[in-house]
C-alpha cells in the first residue's frame, strides 16, 4: 500500500480490530498511561520522534516551533519530555493544527487543556501540569526524527502510530500493511459476531460465528 492509502485505511479501522489484528499476527507494541485531553480524540499517522533534555553549551536547542515546522502534513509528533511539569500548551497546538499534522503524543504533562479540548487537534498526554518545564529542557536537531521511549515502548521515525480513547499502539512500516489487511477481515468478524449477538443466538451458535474469524495468507 502506499502511504496515503494507508491513512485511508486508518480513518476508518477500529483500534480494537488493529490491535487484535497486532495480537494475531505477533507484531507491534501498545502504550502504557499515555492518554487524550479529549475522550473523541484519535490519532494516527507516521511517527516523527523527538527526545527532549536539559541542554547546556554548547548543544544548541530549538524549540517546539521549529520542530512542528521539520514536520510534513499528517505526521504525528511523539516526544519523550522527562517532566512531571508541562513542556506545552495551546499555542504549540495551534500551530500543530495550522500545519495540519496529525497531532501530538507526549510521554510527558501539557496545560490550557480547556483550551485544547476545543480545538480540531488531537493530543495525547500523561496528563495536566501547571508548573512549566525547565526553560532549557529542550530538543536539538540531533534529537530530532530519532528512536524515543513513549509509554513505556521504544517509537522508531517511520513507525505507524494509532490511537484513540482505548490508547495507544504502535507498529513499524515493515508490518503496517499486514495489520491493517488483517484489522479489515477482523471487522468484517465483528460485524457477523454482532449480528449474532443481536439475534440472542445461544452459546453454541456464538461459538459457531467465532469460528469463522479469519487471518489473512500470502
Amino acid at each position: 500500500m502506499t502511504h496515503a492509502e494507508r491513512m485511508e485505511l486508518l480513518k476508518v479501522v477500529e483500534t480494537g480490530a488493529v490491535t487484535d489484528a497486532m495480537v494475531q499476527l505477533g507484531v507491534g507494541s501498545w502504550m502504557s498511561g499515555i492518554f487524550p485531553s479529549r475522550p473523541d480524540m484519535a490519532v494516527f499517522g507516521r511517527a516523527i520522534p523527538v527526545q527532549f533534555s536539559i541542554i547546556t553549551p554548547p548543544r544548541e536547542p530549538i524549540d517546539q516551533f521549529d520542530i512542528v515546522q521539520m514536520c510534513g502534513e499528517g505526521d504525528v509528533l511523539v516526544w519523550n519530555v522527562p517532566s512531571d511539569e508541562n513542556i506545552c500548551g495551546e499555542n504549540i497546538m495551534h500551530f500543530i493544527a495550522n500545519r495540519k499534522l496529525g497531532g501530538l503524543v507526549i510521554d510527558g504533562r501539557t496545560r490550557d487543556f480547556n483550551t485544547i479540548n476545543s480545538m480540531n487537534v488531537s493530543q495525547f498526554t500523561r496528563g495536566r501540569a501547571i508548573a512549566p518545564a525547565p526553560r532549557n529542557l529542550r530538543a536539538t536537531r540531533e534529537s530530532f526524527n530519532v528512536p524515543v521511549t513513549c509509554g513505556g515502548i521504544v517509537v522508531n521515525p517511520g513507525d505507524y502510530v494509532f490511537g484513540d480513547n482505548d490508547g495507544i499502539l504502535v507498529v513499524a512500516e515493515k508490518y503496517i500493511d499486514d495489520v491493517l489487511r488483517q484489522a479489515k477481515l477482523n471487522m468484517e468478524y465483528e460485524k457477523r459476531m454482532e449480528a449474532a449477538l443481536n439475534t440472542y443466538s445461544n452459546a453454541g451458535q456464538i461459538h459457531e460465528v467465532s469460528r469463522t474469524k479469519k487471518l489473512i495468507t500470502g
